[in-house]
Formats: C-alpha cells, structure tokens, sequence
C-alpha cells in the first residue's frame, strides 16, 4: 500500500508538471539515470577449509531507474525532484520493488542573492565543512574509477561536498573591481525525539572581498551544536571559525599563487546532569605556495601545517567510509577468527561502507591504509610539511605528479614520544593513442603510494605500507574498450588503536601487528553505445593474505554486468 502511495504521487507530480507545459512561463525537462548492475560471487582460500556453514558462492545485484523532474518558472524559482524505483535481483514480480524521493531541491536567483532549500550540498575549506577522499587514488586504472564511480553515485558524493538537509543562501556583487560574496546554511543531522534526544544543526557561513584578481580575503565559521531540550541525555556544541588569505600574481612565464588559513575550534560536551563534561579550544594554520612554470608546464608545490591536538571540526574531520562495518559480500565467515571488515576492494565497490552522517567523535579508522592524515587535512595533533611537482594542464597528452610528506604528531598518544609519518606519492597518465598518432583510445596509468610510521621508547611503532596501481584501456575497435586494472597493498609492522569514547576523548589504546598483503586483478570488456551509455562484463580476483593468521586469508571472484543509460 505505501508503494502505491508513492508511486501516485510520482505520477501526479509528472501529470502536473506536464500540465505547465501549457503555461509559456513555465519550463519544465526531465532527465536521469537507469542501470543494471549484476554479480556472482565466489570465495575460497584458506577461511574456507573445513567450514561447512559460510555460504560460498551467490548471486547479488539490483535494476534501477532515476527519474529527475526539472520546474522553473523564471530564475526566481526551480525545482528538482529525483524519482527512484528499483528492484533487487532476484524479486519474485517486483514482490521487493521500492519507489522513493531521493532528493528534493528548490532554488533560485533574486537580484544578487541565490537560495537553495532541501537537498543542498555544502563545502568549504578543507578545515570548515569538507569531504575527505579516503585514500589516494588519483592515478588509478579506469576499470577501478568506473567501480568506486557507481558507489560514489549511490552515496550521492559530489567532490568534496557533503549532501544535508537544510538550506542555504548565498550574495554576491561587484562595486568597482572589488568583489564581496556572502554565504550561509543551516542543516539538522539529527531530529529529536522529544525525549532523550536533542536536534543537532549544522550551521555556518563565509564572508570574503576580492580586490580584482590579485588579493582574495574570507572569514568562515560553522558551529554543530545541539538544540537543548530539558531531558535529553546530553548537551554538545562545537564552534570553529578561521580567516583565509590569498595572493595570486600571474605573469607571461610564470603564475605564483599563495594561500593562508588559520583558525580555531571550542569543544563542549556535557551531561544534563552536570557532573561529567568536556571541554577544550586549540588552533590550526596552514600555509600553501604554489608556483606555475607557464612554458614548462610545470607546478610547484609547497605546504606547511599544524593542526592542534584538540583542534575539532567534525565537518571536516568525518570519514566518507566506515572501516570497520561489515561489508555486503560475504560479511561473515564461520572459521575466520576476526570479522571480515572492507578490504581494498569493498572500500571502492560497497555503498554500504560509505558514510552520510556528520560525527562529532573521530571514528576509528586502519593505520594500514592512511595512518598520517587519516581524517583529511584538518587531522588534529599534526604538525610539518610537504613538497611536490606535477604537470599543468597545457601538458596534452600526459599528466604527472610526485609529492612527499613529512609529518609528525605535536604530543604523543599515551607516551611522550612522538609518531613520525613520512609519506611519498606520486602517478602518471598517458594517453598513448594520441602520442602514437592512432585515432584509438590508448590510456595507461601508473600510481602508488608509501607510508611509513615510526616512533621510538617503550611504546615503538614501526608500520609500512605501500599501494601501486597500474592500469590500461585500450579501444579495440571502435566503442569497444578492453581494460585492465591491478592493485596492490601491502602492509607491515605495529602500530597503536587510539579509539575515541563518547566525549572525543582517547581510551583502551591498544597494540595491534599487521603483516598483510591485498591484490586485485580486474579486466573489463566495455561498450560504449554513446557518450551517456554503457555495457561492460568485468571479472575481479581479489586476494586477501594475513600472514600473522593465516586462517583468515581468503579469495573472492566476481563476475559482473552492468549497463548504465544517462539521459
């Protein structure tokens, strides 16, 4: 009966807006996205032996079809509703079928002033409201962009931006080569019950003046606080405000560019009770110098930061995926004597892993696969620098670059002693077709990364890993794509769990060994019918080997096809 319900609505809302058709002031468009997406699944390995209760192989996957509606009456007004119906494989008669809004949004112009209402997205520095990548993956083959691409669309990620619920208004205006814009959202990440729970808002807003194109100043604030109600559990508030600076000096052979963010951040968490709280303020600066060599094609890079130990920005230091949940193939094996938790191929291929919700404690994350800067740029009790070199976009047929990181933490985390982290990454892409003259799509890829994390006394860490990736597409005839894709991780030696309890605060750290080795091997055979629709049938290997359990080391296979429609 809800489904019914839902689908009339969606109907009607169409019946209506075709009706304004008939209204000249009146546009109206649709437009969306269709896809079938497919598996079989296959374990085996070392976790397999002798278990007689894990299922070992099955199938999985789902049809769906996104119909967004387009209304605007002039640039005042606009709206935007995305329809969704989709159906798991395997429903018995559309028995599973679920029909929902996905997002809703109202928008429009006034003069200077635009307005958006309902599903916005919101970003702005990277230690205000910003969405972290989690890993490097810049310089990754196709076959694995085109994978973690589909999760990214289900999570509705767009860059660096967070999707909330609220609204926003921003202004802008010109007064003689001085620019002065304006802007602020408000968001409730959580409803209250009336009871126990309080509303939680997100809110903040940037102000900035431009003199031409040389000098650009801005103040930022963004407080996530609660909404106090006299019996709710807890009382929380958060408050970072900064001030950001840059200077851009542009010349025939060169482009120089530097920018400055300094800032802080006041923490409160109490309960109503009054006898336990916490409460603290710490500070952040970054400092970025950028340099273009116009004839050469290269950028120059470098950064110097330091990041409190207590700063606190929870939109900004939210992780987009939640390491330690259960992924959706085979979540749970019998004769594993650890919980199977996102391997490198479930963080670029599950949905479920990602994460929507702005947290106000640091979730735990795996040293294995970012332990220097594991919550973004704003990743607090961090101090150093960084340098690197890559290709501008003038540089047609490849794109580069090389960077290293030097980072240490400002205390130590149960000890005196500090962690130091050294990282250097790097990748390359060429397009091979166009440097051999061949009307082919020929693109090879290359990119890694290494980590190392030290830390001498009594409490010693010595933790490495390393990540390559290396990929190729190649048209072999026309719209018909072979691609090939291998990734790697390898990871060993010790490092310390510093989980967060409920006031932010470090408890039960604890040691953990890591000797662990991931590979995935994927090939792909895609066709291209148009620039907005494609079919392709890829296998995946993917392997998983703990060498300090063995037991626990497993394989998985994957078929799959998908077609994806945009129109």
């Amino acid at each position: 009966m809800q489904n019914k319900k839902v689908l009339s609505t969606a109907v009607l809302s169409l019946a209506l807006g075709f009706s304004a058709l008939a209204q000249p002031a009146v546009k109206f468009s649709l437009n969306g996205l269709g896809r079938s997406y497919n598996t079989y699944n296959h374990l085996s390995g070392n976790v397999t032996d002798g278990d007689t209760k894990t299922r070992k192989s099955g199938l999985g996957g789902y049809d769906l079809f996104d119909l967004q509606t387009n209304i605007s009456s002039d640039s005042a007004f606009t709206a935007m509703a995305v329809f969704r119906t989709k159906s798991d494989f395997g429903a018995f008669f559309g028995s599973s079928t679920t029909y929902k809004f996905r997002m809703f949004r109202v928008s429009g112009k006034v003069q200077d002033f635009k307005y958006e209402i309902g599903d916005i997205r919101v970003q702005m520095t990277p230690f205000t409201v910003f969405n972290s990548v989690d890993m490097y993956n810049k310089y990754e083959s196709e076959i694995f962009q085109i994978r973690r691409g589909i999760s990214e669309y289900e999570n509705l990620n767009q860059g660096n931006s967070w999707l909330l619920q609220g609204a926003h208004v921003a202004y802008g205006h010109n007064f003689n080569d001085i620019n002065v814009g304006a802007y602020g959202f408000i968001s409730r990440l959580v409803p209250t019950n009336d009871l126990s729970t309080s509303d939680r808002i997100l809110a903040g807003g940037r102000l900035g003046v431009g003199f031409g194109d040389v000098i650009k100043v801005g103040g930022n604030y963004v407080g996530m606080y609660d909404n106090p109600i006299k019996t709710a559990a807890y009382l929380y508030s958060n408050h970072v405000g900064t001030g950001d600076f840059e200077y851009m000096k542009d010349g025939d052979a060169s482009l120089l560019t530097i920018k400055l963010e300094g800032g802080a951040s006041s923490y409160k968490y109490q309960n109503n009770a009054g006898d336990t709280s916490k409460a603290y303020k710490d500070y952040f600066f970054d400092l970025n110098a950028g340099l273009v060599m116009k004839d050469a094609g290269l950028k120059f890079n470098l950064n110097v930061t330091d990041v409190g130990p207590y700063f606190n920005s929870p939109s900004a230091q939210t992780r987009r995926v939640l390491c330690n949940n259960m992924p959706s193939v085979f979540p749970s094996m019998a004769n594993a004597t650890l919980s199977r938790t996102g391997n490198l191929f479930d963080r670029m291929t599950d949905p479920t892993l990602y994460n929507s919700q702005i947290k106000g404690v640091l979730s735990t994350f795996r040293s294995e696969y970012n332990n220097a800067q594991p919550f973004g740029k704003a990743t607090p009790n961090r101090q150093g620098a960084s340098i690197g070199v890559s290709s501008d976009t003038t540089m047609k047929n490849i794109s580069f670059e090389v960077g290293v990181d030097y980072l240490m933490e400002i205390v130590g985390e149960g000890t005196t002693e500090k962690r130091n982290f050294l990282v250097a990454k790097g990748g390359v892409k060429l397009d091979l077709g166009k440097m051999a003259d061949v009307k082919r799509k020929i693109d090879f890829t290359l990119g890694g990364r290494m980590e190392k994390t030290s830390r001498d006394g009594s409490a010693s860490v010595a933790l490495m890993s390393t990540l390559v990736d290396a990929g190729l597409s190649f048209e072999v005839v026309k719209k018909v794509d072979l691609i090939i894709g291998y990734k790697t991780l390898m990871a060993t030696g010790n490092e310390y769990q510093a989980p967060r309890d409920n006031y932010n605060q470090i408890t039960n750290i604890s040691s953990v060994n890591i000797k662990s080795t991931e590979g995935i091997a994927s090939g792909a055979i895609q066709l291209r019918f148009s620039p907005s629709q494609a079919f392709s049938l890829q296998y995946n290997m993917i392997n998983y080997n703990n060498s300090l359990v063995t037991a626990n080391s497993y394989n998985i296979s994957q078929f799959l096809v998908t077609y994806t429609g945009k129109f």
